[in-house]
């Protein structure tokens, strides 16, 4: 059933990062208020292939208050394209200078109440910087063997959506070709 009327957007939140606004659709016989989460710019995340072994990265998640393992990837800047943020995050989180990317694909993060376009890369064609540290986000990457991450998700060392998705889809793909 569609609404028959939605209000207009009221914030509740705002800073430079992160919109949350609330809307209430009526539906005639009841009504329901949403409170949408919307993130600035949207989110990226790169897929780094060295043969079999995909680049895993290793930080804090508040949500889980545990370090979760996860694609390298995260928040586009204002004024950055997609493509500049997946670069950037790969050089801050993992060390990784990527020379190209190409887009594995894109998809709306949640389509209830978040609203954050995530766009999905994949890398083959990089360079390892020779003096890298982990910074405050990421506190170790590592080398795991594609079959490998699959198992992760399923004994729950991987819990990141982004990254559990981007890795079933790319397999997907790469299996029709």
């Amino acid at each position: 059933m569609r609404p028959i009327s939605i209000s207009p957007e009221r914030d509740v939140f705002r800073n430079d990062w992160l919109r949350v606004y609330a809307v209430k659709a009526d539906f005639g016989a009841f009504s329901k208020e949403y409170f949408v989460t919307e993130r600035n710019g949207g989110r990226v995340g790169t897929i780094v292939l060295r043969g079999d072994d995909v680049l895993l990265v290793r930080q804090f998640r508040l949500l889980i208050n545990d370090l979760s393992w996860e694609l390298p990837g995260g928040g586009m800047r204002v004024g950055e394209t997609a493509e500049q943020a997946a670069m950037r995050e790969c050089r801050e989180e993992a060390g990784v200078l990527c020379r190209s990317l190409r887009k594995v694909f894109e998809y709306q993060q949640g389509i209830d109440v978040t609203l954050s376009l995530a766009t999905i890369f994949e890398c083959r064609d990089f360079s390892m910087s020779e003096d890298f540290q982990p910074n405050p986000e990421t506190d170790d990457r590592a080398w795991v063997p594609f079959g490998r991450c699959i198992e992760m998700m399923l004994d729950g060392t991987i819990r990141d959506s982004m990254t559990m998705l981007a890795l079933l889809m790319y397999a997907h793909l790469e299996s029709r070709t």
